[in-house]
């Protein structure tokens, strides 16, 4: 009537070590594993890449304008200066460009030579500044620059130097993020005189881009690089 119990045979799956200490998650099935595993590694890489942008924006700090002139010409005969700057925010922060002129080297200038800015304009209905300034460029933007000013030729021809010509540059003003005030002063263009001392044509004084955050006053003849794809277009007429 009662079945002896003592010598019944146990299943050997029944009496396993590893059927004794399984969990439910080891007993979760394989083909859920994967799709688990892929949910955790999405969820990290999103902090990951979370964390990196609060740091870029906050932490980080990157102050980077570049000034490169695009293009300088001068009309001689009208007495017109135009010249184009493009200014390059390659950093995280805004930069504000305050102030930006065309120059003539002034060898009459007492106690030394300095650059002088251009500041007449060529017809009342243009600015000397175009857009005016100050300006703001966004952090990762561009903004050019145009610059139209009245030189007389008889000034630029009275303005030449010993290393041979008359001298047009720029001036420019800026300010980074951190409140740092930088000026900077370059030769763009020499005007070549024949032998009485007239314009005959223009050939470029700078073959590089300039860093807008730094300190740079740079006399004739300017840099001494060789032409390549930062050397902007220079064009000056004949002075009859």
């Amino acid at each position: 009537m009662f079945e002896d119990v003592r010598h019944r045979r146990v299943p050997d799956v029944a009496r396993t070590h590893d059927n004794q200490i399984m969990s439910r998650d080891d007993r979760t099935p394989y083909w859920w594993r994967p799709a688990m595993d892929l949910g955790t590694l999405l969820a990290l890489v999103a902090i990951a890449i979370s964390g990196l942008s609060f740091y870029r924006s906050y932490i980080y700090t990157k102050q980077d304008l570049e000034v490169t002139v695009t293009e300088v010409s001068y009309m001689t005969n009208q007495g017109g200066v135009y010249m184009g700057i493009a200014f390059s925010n390659g950093g995280n922060r805004d930069a504000a460009v305050l102030r930006v002129e065309p120059a003539l080297w002034s060898t009459a200038r007492v106690p030394k030579p300095a650059w002088v800015p251009l500041i007449d304009k060529v017809h009342p209905n243009i600015a000397v500044t175009t857009p005016k300034t100050p300006l703001v460029v966004k952090a990762g933007g561009v903004e050019v620059v145009t610059l139209s000013a009245q030189l007389n030729a008889s000034d630029a021809e009275a303005s030449s130097t010993a290393e041979g010509g008359a001298f047009l540059g720029i001036r420019v003003a800026t300010m980074n993020s951190d409140g740092n005030l930088y000026l900077l002063e370059h030769a763009v263009a020499r005007l070549i005189l024949d032998a009485q001392g007239r314009v005959q044509r223009a050939e470029p004084a700078i073959h590089q881009t300039l860093r807008g955050f730094e300190d740079l006053q740079v006399a004739p003849p300017g840099d001494k690089l060789q032409a390549n794809k930062r050397t902007p277009f220079v064009w000056a007429d004949s002075h009859f």
